[in-house]
């Protein structure tokens, strides 16, 4: 009888400590800057200033932090698409993002896109522009972790510019009218 309890508990201590691990490493358990965009500006920060977003340091550990799912509002600023895509402009609240040389770069706007026949896509309209939306998107490294997911480029004016790869382009609601 002792053995089966004995047995039993370590089955149930076995089951809430891979229940643990699973919240945990699998990234069911969301950071704040998964739903903040604010707070993702900070958490990047930190990063930042080390040099990951030019490519410096860390990539990989910056890529297995970063890489996941987000949940954040924009305001629809440009929309377009065709028959394979929708692409969508967000005007985002300013976040400053620091470098490695002292000077910072302002974010101000997200490019995000999703295949037309992929869920979630189908929310995506010209008759969204102005409105501040909910949105989801996975934050992403195509590259096989070659480059951040969050890295700073140089745009066609030769300014400093931070690109964010994502992958999908999820309508959630739509925040204000």
């Amino acid at each position: 009888m002792r053995k089966v309890r004995v047995k039993k508990l370590l089955s149930v201590l076995i089951v809430v400590a891979c229940l643990g691990l699973n919240l945990s490493v699998f990234g069911h358990q969301q950071e704040d800057w998964q739903k903040d965009w604010q707070k993702f500006g900070e958490a990047i920060g930190d990063f930042a200033v080390l040099g990951v977003v030019e490519r410096d340091g860390d990539v990989l550990g910056f890529n297995r932090i970063f890489s996941k799912e987000v949940e954040w509002s924009g305001k629809v600023k440009a929309f377009s698409s065709n028959p394979v895509a929708k692409f969508i402009t967000l005007a985002m609240k300013p976040i400053q993002i620091p470098l490695s040389d002292g000077s910072r770069v302002e974010v101000s706007k997200l490019f995000i896109s999703c295949a037309v026949e992929k869920s979630g896509c189908e929310g995506w309209s010209a008759k969204l522009s102005g409105q501040e939306v909910v949105f989801r998107t996975r934050l992403t490294n195509r590259t096989k972790g070659i480059l951040p997911v969050v890295r700073v480029m140089n745009n066609s004016n030769d300014e400093r510019v931070i690109q964010i790869e994502t992958y999908g382009a999820e309508f959630v609601r739509v925040v204000s009218r």
